[in-house]
């Protein structure tokens, strides 16, 4: 055990930058974690880290021994937690990637709700819009919201994502109000370039299905942002309705063409298939279904 505590305790090191905050973690003083790290070099024969008054930094041979350690005590965590888990509450950190805009909106209520009902559990949440590599970046499970491509993940549906089409009623005065899917052509749309074949639209009204190719003075990446600039008559934008629901409610912008429907997109909990999945991000991703069970 004084060696899985040993790798454990480095990998803390080298996630947090820090001996003092690793140490904290871990629940020992920072001279034991020192010593710890010393021995475990002794043992391996190679410098983990380079050691300043201001930083800790992974040798090479650090970054080595993290790719390979780091699966394998989340495999080991994870099994000690399955062995647990019918006689005691979920405890550990999880690492969670989720979307920059739907993280405030719509992510952080039931992170909260979670947290307050497993205090044991410690929620290190990044935001960020690009496919991160959950692997080998360290992550338990991504937010994510789309239509997810073929992979070794697995990925559990959450709910629906509803997409609308909304423009400002300044824009519309000054463009006219599109009757059908097609005239969309005719008109500047805002292209998110988050969205899979950002240039097109794709919608449906029961058995049809209209592809429209779009074109507009404005691309961004962000569907806040594009709603925002919607509202400021730039165009019109095909957006999920989260993001757009505060603008519609406030008269900022109208939705448009309410007899189609964009193509929906839904929202995903994916993890890795690679390693038993951990109590706690089991408990997570079920918390975040029921939540979600009215859709978005």
């Amino acid at each position: 055990m004084d060696r899985i505590d040993a790798l454990r305790l480095f990998s803390s090191v080298a996630e947090l930058g820090s001996f003092t905050q690793a140490a904290e973690r871990e629940g020992v003083t920072p001279g034991a974690a020192s010593k710890q790290i010393t021995a475990l070099e002794t043992r391996l024969q190679a410098r983990l880290f380079e050691r300043t008054t201001r930083s800790v930094r992974l040798t090479d041979a650090g970054a080595a021994l993290l790719e390979r350690v780091r699966p394998w005590l989340d495999e080991y965590d994870a099994l000690e937690e399955g062995v647990a888990a019918a006689t005691s509450a979920p405890a550990g950190l999880l690492r969670v990637s989720a979307p920059v805009d739907f993280t405030p909106r719509k992510l952080i209520l039931p992170v909260s709700d979670f947290m307050n009902k497993w205090p044991g559990v410690e929620v290190r949440l990044s935001m960020g819009d690009r496919m991160v590599d959950l692997v080998n970046e360290g992550f338990d499970v991504a937010i994510r919201i789309g239509n997810l491509p073929d992979s070794a993940l697995i990925a559990r549906q959450l709910a629906p994502a509803q997409m609308v089409l909304v423009a400002s009623p300044a824009y519309l005065e000054a463009a006219g109000v599109p009757e059908r899917p097609e005239d969309l052509a005719q008109h500047s749309v805002i292209i998110d370039r988050n969205k899979p074949a950002a240039q097109q639209i794709v919608l449906e009204r029961g058995e049809e299905r209209v592809e429209v190719r779009i074109n507009g003075r404005l691309s961004l990446n962000g569907a806040v942002a594009a709603v925002e600039a919607a509202a400021a008559g730039l165009g019109i934008v095909g957006t999920p309705a989260w993001a757009a629901e505060q603008a519609l409610s406030e008269g900022r912008v109208v939705r448009l063409l309410d007899d189609w429907q964009p193509e929906h997109r839904d929202l995903w909990a994916v993890f890795p298939s690679s390693r038993y999945l951990a109590h706690r991000v089991r408990l997570f991703v079920d918390h975040l279904k029921r939540h979600f069970a009215d859709g978005i």
